[in-house]
């Protein structure tokens, strides 16, 4: 779906353009991770000195392997954050579009993803507020061009939905609002994020 693409290609050029930002906060969160991995591993040591009598290449040995952990994980906590953080960034600049933009996203969705042209669109009340008053007679148009009806229409109905719009036909409602397809996609771009955030 064309519409789809747009968003998960959106999602990789905000990551990509927003990469120098995140390692920055990413080092100064790791710094972070590193003093109170340290500090966990004193405690240990302490704990350790107090309750064994371990030698001290053994004790040595637990420590490093505490402190790895907790790096590891204090680490991989804060990436899953900073991921985060993109997602949700993504998801509000999509609905925050100035409303031409806003309006274009939405007429290429619906063209990618009406199959009999008489089904009905339903959005948020903020999201319908975006389009221009000539933009479903746009869309049956373009619609009609592509060899369907041409007969969607808005539905009075708004749903509690941040963006997009849900399309209802023949007993079928399909989810293309933009948190939906975010989710839906997500387990794809992950990856793709990551990479771009945490490249060597």
């Amino acid at each position: 779906m064309a519409g789809v693409e747009k968003i998960k290609e959106k999602i990789l050029q905000d990551a990509d353009s927003k990469a120098n930002e995140i390692l920055e906060k990413a080092r100064l969160q790791a710094k972070e991770t590193i003093e109170k991995a340290n500090e966990k591993a004193a405690a240990r040591v302490k704990e350790i000195s107090q309750k064994s009598d371990y030698d001290t290449s053994e004790k040595k040995r637990i420590i490093n392997s505490i402190v790895e952990l907790e790096m590891r994980k204090d680490i991989l906590a804060t990436k899953q954050q900073l991921i985060e953080e993109v997602f949700d960034k993504v998801l509000e600049k999509l609905n925050n579009l100035e409303d031409s933009k806003y309006e274009q996203v939405i007429f290429d969705m619906l063209i990618a993803s009406v199959e009999s042209g008489e089904e009905v669109v339903v959005m948020s009340e903020s999201g319908k507020k975006k389009l221009s008053a000539d933009f479903i007679g746009k869309v049956n148009k373009a619609l009609e061009a592509a060899g369907k009806k041409g007969k969607i229409k808005i539905s009075d109905e708004t749903r509690d939905i941040s963006g997009g719009f849900i399309l209802m036909g023949q007993g079928v409602e399909v989810n293309n609002s933009f948190e939906a397809i975010i989710r839906l996609h997500r387990d794809e771009i992950e990856p793709k994020v990551a990479e771009i955030f945490f490249r060597e």
